[in-house]
């Protein structure tokens, strides 16, 4: 199980000018969108274990009711952790419960970006993974499940990524521009912009690429943000309020999760 409080020095102290910094990049991003509109989801990773963290989360959610995607990891979900998360998470309107890694466990060689879902092992083995984490959450969450699989380090490889649909797996979430390409039954859901994994030396390096990742994203018309709670502090959860409030601010953006992406 994932446990770190590690954060970037973004989180450590913002640039005194984020605020006019971060409306002035969702304005720019809009104007270049098609027809001026983009569609935003945000995407929490390593869920599982309820905690301080989930609750603070949800509530920046509920407060600005904007949806959330969390994915689950199988192997850590117990009903009664479910119960508690559902606690946390009160209502079904913003959250789309959705299939993380089985156990988020890195099999590839030292040196080597990790995957639970590589080419270090079997066909065999990965596809009994996906099996059995989809069952595992099937089972547990019932209608509340939401069959897209988000891959641990926003990576699986393509045999993986073949046995999805037969499986009963409905779409796939990864980075912007991962490879290889998907099966055309599997429509990829990619992320952009990454709010706490980041890996700068300094904020102000860290706010410059985090903007552009939005700018581009909300340009793009598809923007996906990914979040690890397990990552944020106080200050990163209040910069991400103050993003989701910018964001409801503008016309042109329409909140999604993944449930209305597959509609």
């Amino acid at each position: 199980m994932i446990v770190t409080n590690a954060c970037s020095p973004l989180w450590r102290a913002l640039p005194d000018n984020h605020a006019s910094r971060l409306e002035a990049a969702v304005e720019r991003g809009l104007g270049q969108a098609p027809g001026g509109k983009s569609q935003v989801f945000f995407r929490a990773d390593d869920m599982g274990v309820p905690g301080n963290g989930l609750c603070a989360l949800s509530e920046v959610f509920i407060r600005n009711n904007a949806p959330l995607c969390l994915a689950l990891v199988p192997a850590w979900l117990t009903l009664s952790r479910w119960r508690a998360i559902q606690a946390a998470c009160p209502g079904d309107e913003l959250w789309c419960w959705c299939q993380h890694g089985w156990r988020h466990v890195n099999f590839e060689p030292a040196g080597t970006k990790k995957r639970e879902f590589g080419s270090a092992r079997p066909a065999r083995d990965k596809r009994q993974d996906i099996a059995k984490g989809f069952q595992r959450l099937s089972d547990i969450l019932g209608r509340d499940f939401t069959a897209v699989f988000c891959p641990p380090w926003n990576r699986c490889d393509g045999e993986s990524m073949a046995a999805m649909p037969g499986l009963g797996l409905k779409g796939l979430s990864r980075t912007k521009g991962a490879g290889p390409e998907p099966p055309a039954a599997l429509p990829d859901f990619p992320v952009c912009v990454d709010l706490h994994t980041r890996k700068e030396p300094d904020g102000e390096q860290s706010l410059d690429n985090l903007l552009r990742e939005l700018e581009e994203g909300l340009a793009d018309g598809h923007c996906g943000v990914m979040i690890h709670h397990q990552r944020m502090n106080a200050l990163a959860l209040a910069f991400l309020e103050m993003l989701i409030a910018c964001l409801a601010r503008m016309k042109g953006v329409e909140f999604v999760h993944f449930g209305h992406l597959l509609a």
